[in-house]
């Protein structure tokens, strides 16, 4: 029992004078560190500042639509005999695309009225000509031929349904030998030069758009770019606030009528904006302050902060394009205090 203890007490006797060893060598080195500071420079980073694009937006979800979109209705009531095109299909306007009942009794006495009343005419002008009728009674043939081709050719639109526009067939909403009601939808067909986004914007950010901003489908690095086109000064009473109409003037094939997506619109840009991050600057009494490297002198800057965007900050005073800013080693630096740059480290932001 006393063995063990005399070898415990060796034990924590080494245990300690390990320890004070460690310490003393763990001081030497931060203090022989610091000397080398003093001597050398703080380390920094830092990089030269170049002026940049910047800009603050706004998201906003909707449902984006061709911006020239058609549908085809049913104006009789009948069967679906014929679907001559599928969703997806090319067509031109006036294509006939669906096709209802050709012994439809509409057609068929639009037919009979058309016949009798050329018959008519036929005989009316061969008998003008032989001056066997007057002038009044030839127009009057002639009016009541004209009548029946009109009604014909409405018969003929209402069981021939033709496409109202040129474009794509981007729904089709019934199938052959389905009966359909007037005002049944049938077809639509959209012109896909380009989509319209209509969505609301809040009291609150209102003022933040203007006609004419930029505006983004889902993202402005997908280059789908398009314009605000009108900004409506009258509150929606249902959705308590205002209708803002986008236009984007695109082809793209991942884009269809009735997408549900994000529109970004701008609400501020500044093409020429001095960018700092948020760990690159010092909170100080009056304000905002950054380092700049004069030689290998940290000096610090004064600066004014305009618009934010998440961690970055637009300054628009105190620094100036071609500043070399210190962006790592702030907050172990103070005013005037000597530092170290490694030239690899020089670095630049984008557009350098």
């Amino acid at each position: 029992m006393l063995k063990k203890l005399f070898y415990g007490a060796i034990f924590l006797i080494a245990v300690s004078v390990i320890s004070c060893g460690g310490k003393k060598k763990q001081e030497t080195q931060s203090a022989s560190m610091e000397q080398l500071y003093a001597q050398n420079g703080q380390p920094v980073s830092v990089r030269k500042l170049v002026s940049e694009d910047f800009s603050i937006f706004l998201k906003y979800p909707t449902i984006i639509n061709a911006s020239s979109e058609s549908t085809a209705y049913a104006t009789i009531s009948d069967v679906i005999r014929i679907i001559s095109a599928s969703v997806g299909n090319v067509v031109r306007q006036d294509d006939v695309i669906i096709s209802l009942s050709a012994d439809n009794r509409t057609l068929v006495q639009a037919n009979l009225a058309f016949e009798n009343a050329a018959n008519a005419f036929n005989r009316s002008s061969a008998l003008f000509r032989s001056n066997d009728i007057s002038q009044h009674e030839f127009e009057q043939a002639r009016m009541q031929y004209e009548i029946a081709r009109t009604n014909l050719k409405a018969a003929n639109d209402m069981i021939y349904i033709k496409a109202p526009i040129s474009g794509t067939i981007t729904q089709i909403n019934v199938r052959p030998t389905e009966n359909v009601q007037v005002g049944t939808p049938l077809f639509t067909v959209s012109n896909q030069h380009g989509f319209e986004a209509r969505f609301y914007v809040g009291t609150d950010e209102i003022d933040k758009i203007q006609t004419g901003a930029r505006a983004f489908i889902n993202d402005p690095s997908q280059n789908l770019e398009g314009r605000i086109t009108q900004v409506s000064l009258v509150i929606d009473t249902q959705k308590q606030s205002f209708p803002v109409t986008a236009f984007f003037n695109v082809e793209d094939r991942k884009l269809y009528s009735g997408m549900s997506v994000d529109i970004v619109v701008e609400t501020y840009r500044n093409e020429t904006a001095i960018i700092l991050s948020r760990n690159e600057l010092m909170r100080t009494e009056s304000g905002y302050a950054a380092f700049v490297a004069e030689g290998n002198t940290a000096r610090q800057v004064p600066v004014s902060i305009g618009n934010e965007r998440g961690l970055n900050y637009e300054i628009i005073s105190g620094l100036s394009e071609g500043d070399i800013l210190i962006s790592e080693g702030v907050q172990r630096i103070s005013a005037d205090k000597k530092i170290n740059i490694v030239p690899a480290i020089l670095t630049s932001t984008k557009g350098e």
